[in-house]
């Protein structure tokens, strides 16, 4: 699936989770993430993300795979593919299979998501407690995230880094 996003690293991420609740989009429970993110030695541009999630007291794991097909600053087009469920029982198989496949870990990062829906257009906040970051990001639809984006950065470019 294709994703078309803008990411950016923010000063705070207050701002944003305001401007998401007066703006009414629906606002999802935030989740704690653990995501390892593994590069491939031997195809540049694809992207391995084993992310388990906690929301409440549900935990689960996914795996899924991302090419980046177009990166301009802080716009990504991106081929995704349909996450897949891991279980504790064959994390350790996972592992070793996309170590076979060329895979290396590059990251191992903790954060807060926070997640909001409106009219086609998501917006991921996330509060990174390692490495200590705020990043904001858009996607969806084209059309639909660039005029979302406009007025985002009209309003709130003085709390990009």
């Amino acid at each position: 699936m294709k994703e078309y996003e803008w990411s950016f690293k923010v000063k705070s991420v207050l701002p944003f989770l305001e401007y998401c609740r007066k703006g009414g989009y629906k606002e999802f429970e935030p989740a704690s993430q653990n995501r390892v993110v593994y590069h491939n030695k031997n195809i540049e541009h694809t992207i391995a993300r084993l992310t388990t999630e906690k929301v409440g007291a549900k935990e689960k794991i996914i795996l899924d795979f991302k090419n980046v097909s177009k990166k301009n600053e802080n716009l990504n087009v991106s081929d995704e593919s349909a996450p897949l469920k891991i279980n504790k029982a064959n994390l350790k198989a996972v592992c070793s299979m996309l170590e076979v496949l060329g895979f290396y870990v590059a990251a191992d990062n903790y954060r807060t998501r926070y997640v909001f829906k409106k009219a086609g257009v998501k917006f991921e906040i996330d509060d990174y407690s390692k490495p200590k970051m705020c990043v904001v990001a858009i996607e969806g639809e084209e059309n639909a995230v660039e005029a979302v984006k406009k007025d985002l950065l009209s309003k709130l470019s003085n709390f990009l880094e």
